[in-house]
């Protein structure tokens, strides 16, 4: 009867553990002289004999204790009977590692969560220092701001030079107004000294009674 081919991932719900469990007993299992086949791609082929041989080295380690490299020399010994390692015990094995599936996943699920609160602080100290600068900024427009309205209160108190002309010009005209007052003021003066009768002498007024 024609044996089956696995690949990984099939060979690893096969006997129950995750992928890198997987990886982790070829490896110490090739250290002890079990190596898996290969196809023409090089990707790893599992048969019947290495699912049986895996099973025994896994209820070896979880269940009776033993470390893997221990276990791996055992079942890969000349001689080992895979059949006495009864299937229940493979079974209560498989329960263990399932939990560390669920382990690994966990894990991962809280690198995850630790991966996400690292891009969100760094988003936070981000908006902080662009609230810094929008402050900095706000504070300089506010200088010149400031500025520029100190500078128009001063233009605004300074005499424009259209207004100062028109000072001028009405400076002039004031003079001028006074001139022709002060002129008309001597003129009336010169016509009423004129007008007036010049009194008579004290001589002139005995003669004439």
């Amino acid at each position: 009867m024609k044996s089956s081919k696995y690949t990984t991932a099939d060979f690893a719900v096969l006997v129950g553990v995750s992928k890198a469990s997987v990886n982790n007993y070829v490896a110490i299992l090739d250290e002890c002289g079990h190596v898996v086949e290969r196809d023409h791609r090089n990707y790893r082929q599992f048969t019947d004999k290495d699912v049986a041989i895996f099973k025994a080295l896994i209820t070896l380690n979880k269940e009776r204790g033993m470390r893997l490299k221990d276990a791996a020399q055992v079942v890969v010994a000349p001689g080992f009977k895979l059949e006495s390692v009864a299937p229940q015990q493979v079974l209560e094995v498989a329960k263990y590692d399932d939990l560390c599936q669920s382990m690994e996943l966990l894990a991962g699920h809280v690198y995850g969560i630790e991966q996400q609160n690292a891009q969100l602080l760094e988003l936070i100290q981000t908006q902080r220092q662009q609230n810094e600068l929008l402050m900095a900024q706000n504070n300089t427009l506010k200088q010149e701001l400031g500025s520029m309205m100190q500078h128009l209160l001063e233009k605004a108190n300074e005499p424009s030079a259209m207004h100062q002309q028109q000072l001028d010009r009405v400076e002039k005209q004031n003079s001028a107004i006074m001139n022709v007052l002060n002129r008309l003021q001597v003129e009336q003066r010169e016509q009423t000294v004129e007008e007036k009768p010049v009194e008579k002498g004290l001589f002139a007024r005995i003669l004439n009674k």
